[in-house]
């Protein structure tokens, strides 16, 4: 009995149907492979420092040409160059240990004008934390450094924000995470 015409279009269908579904389950299964690798790298501890790294770069402001940054809001944070100069050799001399600096200056409207700073009493510092006394009122940024790259306010820095806004209700706080790199907190937009 030989095969009608109809009979054969519609095996080519089928044939053609079976090659999509293999198509179609192998993308599948590479999805799903993938997918299953990258929650067992987020549930590891390389996964955390991905994490921290990308919303870190999300979060962060770069040192711009004129010795700015730009916060996320609106405004700036001015530096005159001879004090970014400072906290940066600050920065650089001291990566083995977090540093604490008391950035002086004034607010402008929604800019932050950085005139000075100085370095706090320190209590206890390792590579991971910093213990200081507070920033006094003059301090308009109180900033502590983070490893390199590591830009993500702590638990710890918010609670400490609290404190040194009971000293200057003005002042925002800072953490340096790179050479030129800093991320801002507490600022608000004066409308």
């Amino acid at each position: 009995m030989k095969p009608e015409e109809g009979d054969i279009e519609e095996i080519e269908n089928l044939n053609q149907d079976k090659k999509l579904l293999k198509r179609l389950k192998k993308i599948y299964i590479v999805v799903i492979a993938l997918l299953l690798a990258a929650l067992l790298i987020m549930n590891t501890n390389a996964g955390y420092h991905i994490i921290s790294l990308l919303s870190g770069r999300i979060v962060t402001s770069n040192l711009g040409e004129d010795y700015t940054f730009a916060l996320k809001k609106g405004g700036l944070v001015i530096f005159e160059k001879e004090t970014y100069e400072i906290l940066r050799q600050m920065y650089l001399d001291n990566q083995e240990h977090e540093i604490k600096a008391c950035l002086t200056g004034y607010r402008n409207e929604n800019n932050y004008v950085v005139e000075g700073l100085y370095a706090p009493l320190i209590y206890r510092q390792d590579v991971y934390s910093v213990t200081s006394q507070l920033c006094n009122s003059s301090t308009i940024v109180s900033l502590h450094s983070h490893p390199p790259l590591s830009c993500i306010f702590s638990e710890q820095d918010i609670e400490s924000y609290g404190a040194f806004k009971g000293v200057n209700p003005e002042g925002i706080i800072g953490v340096m995470c790179g050479e030129e790199t800093i991320t801002f907190y507490g600022y608000q937009n004066k409308v």
